[in-house]
């Protein structure tokens, strides 16, 4: 049955089924729900194929922890091969919701609860059709995220553009992502004002992975040596080498500091709440926490048109517009005008207001107590 250490307070249960507590956002949120709900008195418990990761010291010590048995291989593979698995822990301890952190396990969530009292609530975490996506690549995998929206219960979409896309596939409802903390706060209002002559500083946030193309804003910025600029990268991945040696080739490698993965929260807080300029190169995201994490610390942004869901929120945050994809020489020549026209403070508070973690998290809570209501 289903187990839970703290006296509950709520009469419907949820498991979260997390793959492991890797260094990404959707991880990141998974694992804030679950603390999250289990303050507010709801029987939950975490699931995990693998319980060691980057963000694993997030949990909190009270939460249960269920591990989801796999054969092994790669991610996608494991999850494959785990579908009799966690099927059978659905109907052993009987979960009144099972939610999905993203998309890589939306559909494995939502068959592991077909034929039981289960609902299955999948969450969006990356674009429905990528940007410059288009023909039957497009067609097929708009297809497949419509056909797991029609088979779960709620599925959780973080932009307006996304719920038009599942509009006639259920319920799929615009919740804000849970990514303003206390301490993202306090890096605002403690921020020091940036001193005339001081270089600007500037700070990229993500894998280093092609899907983030650090190395289009690389080229960008080595079209702005006439400016005094100093670029932090904080994260790691496959590569980080590559582009240590465009740096060097690009002749910015002076300017450019590697800090490796962040991993405690208050601490990349605390380089943002530093930070005159976000940079974000992405090919792709689902809405991209580090922009509101940016922001909410006091910095503005400079984003690439990687979803349609970020439009809004840099426009009510005065940030510039979004820049085309892969565009350096656009990208460049953003960077140069957030610097002479910084966004007013007020626009970038009243961007970010839903988004702070408790808020963003009692969304969450009041959307599952509906569900579970709509049940009985």
């Amino acid at each position: 049955m289903f187990q839970s250490r703290r006296p509950s307070a709520r009469n419907f249960s949820v498991a979260v089924y997390l793959y492991q507590p890797g260094d990404g956002g959707l991880d990141r949120v998974a694992i804030l729900l679950a603390n999250h709900l289990l303050r507010r008195g709801v029987p939950v418990e975490l699931w995990m194929t693998r319980t060691d990761g980057a963000c694993a010291h997030l949990i909190d010590p009270a939460l249960a922890i269920r591990q989801v048995p796999t054969l092994g291989g790669t991610r996608r593979l494991s999850m494959i091969a785990q579908f009799p698995a966690l099927a059978t822990m659905v109907r052993r301890h009987r979960p009144d919701i099972l939610y999905s952190a993203g998309n890589q396990s939306n559909m494995l969530v939502a068959l592991a609860t077909l034929g039981t009292a289960t609902q299955a609530v999948s969450r969006i975490s990356n674009p429905i059709v990528r940007p410059g996506q288009h023909g039957p690549a497009a067609w097929m995998r708009l297809k497949r995220f419509r056909a797991i929206a029609r088979l779960s219960d709620l599925t959780i979409v973080m932009g307006e553009h996304d719920r038009a896309l599942l509009a006639q596939s259920g319920d799929a409802r615009l919740l804000p992502r849970p990514t303003v903390t206390r301490a993202m706060e306090q890096a605002c209002s403690g921020r020091a004002p940036r001193r005339p002559g001081d270089p600007w500083r500037l700070l990229m946030v993500g894998r280093l992975a092609g899907q983030k193309d650090q190395a289009m804003a690389l080229t960008a910025l080595s079209q702005l040596r006439h400016h005094d600029w100093r670029l932090t990268i904080a994260g790691q991945g496959p590569l980080r080498a590559d582009l240590e040696r465009q740096c060097a080739a690009l002749g910015i490698a002076d300017r450019v500091d590697f800090a490796g993965f962040v991993c405690d929260p208050d601490r990349l807080a605390a380089l943002m709440g530093q930070t005159d300029l976000l940079l974000q190169p992405s090919r792709w995201e689902g809405l991209c926490a580090t922009l509101i994490e940016a922001m909410a610390c006091g910095a503005d942004v400079v984003a690439t048109d990687s979803t349609p869901n970020i439009r809004p929120l840099l426009a009510a945050g005065g940030q510039h517009p979004v820049t085309p994809v892969g565009d350096a020489g656009a990208f460049a020549r953003a960077i140069e005008r957030s610097m002479t026209r910084p966004a007013p403070a007020t626009m970038r508070a009243v961007a970010i207001r839903d988004h702070g973690v408790d808020r963003a998290l009692d969304r969450y809570l009041r959307a599952f107590e509906g569900l579970a209501g709509s049940r009985v």
